[in-house]
């Protein structure tokens, strides 16, 4: 007896969908052209963990940079962190035919010597893309305009405050036998507080110069009142005009002024001192 197979059921194709790509952020970009192999060297550092800086224990250094989404962990060097500078300038200021005096220059800005240690060598692993990566740190990135500023965690002095690394000495290193990299490497980053240029916003803005002032033609029947009226929009204002004009005290203009151009300030400014003597008979312009 044959058997009978049952004909497979008919499965529909499950439609293709096409994955949309994440878009990177410039800094994501820059990071990725570095590592274009390693997806995790270009992920966002978490938002948990960009506060301040942070003293901790143990033989490890952290530097994380928010702006470039980098993060590098290190042994903490034989030498670990110290202050070269940032506790103030003193300056000696000259007395003639007496001994100098000393004066306060204000604080500086604070620089590090931090010693570290890249080490891989009890995995026989090299430490090459680590160092890139701390060389990055020193340099600008292709996205961005400067090099970026560090948060540092470990036992460094004022962990509270941002670095930026001005220089780089690499000390002795040890390299892997079959490939030349190097698998264990001493540096000292040389680094100084940084400080945002925005900060100059905060400094008080020059005000803004006053106006030159206006030529008026006297005619007959004219007033410091009626000209302020006129052309300062209040009659209370004919004082500012009597200040620029030597000769003019109350509201009324003396008859020799008939004629002869007096200076009339820009409406809303306020001057302080007397320009014009009266003297002048004719104007180059006339206001209306």
């Amino acid at each position: 007896m044959a058997v009978k197979h049952k004909a497979p059921a008919h499965h529909k194709p499950k439609p293709v969908t096409h994955k949309k790509k994440k878009k990177l952020t410039n800094a994501q970009r820059a990071v990725k052209e570095i590592y274009p192999n390693e997806k995790a060297k270009y992920k966002a550092i978490p938002a948990e963990k960009r506060g301040p800086g942070k003293l901790t224990g143990g033989h490890t250094v952290q530097l994380q940079a928010w702006a470039a989404q980098l993060s590098v962990t290190c042994l903490l060097g034989a030498d670990g962190a110290k202050l070269t500078g940032g506790y103030g300038t003193w300056t000696a200021i000259a007395v003639p035919r007496s001994d100098p005096l000393t004066q306060w220059a204000g604080r500086g800005l604070y620089t590090m010597d931090l010693d570290l240690m890249v080490d891989g060598w009890h995995r026989q692993a090299s430490v090459e893309p680590t160092l890139k990566k701390i060389e990055a740190l020193a340099t600008r990135l292709p996205a961005s305009l400067t090099p970026p500023a560090l948060r540092i965690y470990g036992a460094v002095p004022h962990p509270e405050l941002k670095w930026v690394i001005t220089g780089i000495d690499y000390g002795d290193f040890i390299r892997l036998f079959h490939s030349g990299a190097r698998c264990r490497q001493e540096l000292t980053l040389h680094l100084m507080e940084y400080r945002e240029e925005t900060d100059l916003e905060k400094l008080p803005r020059a005000s803004a110069t006053a106006k030159s002032p206006r030529h008026y033609r006297v005619k007959k029947g004219d007033t410091l009142k009626t000209i302020a009226a006129k052309l300062l929009g209040k009659a209370t204002e004919w004082p500012q005009i009597a200040k620029l004009n030597k000769g003019l005290r109350g509201f009324k203009i003396p008859t020799k002024f008939i004629g002869k151009t007096i200076l009339v300030p820009q409406k809303g400014d306020k001057p302080k001192h007397n320009v014009n003597d009266g003297s002048k008979s004719k104007a180059k312009t006339k206001a209306h």
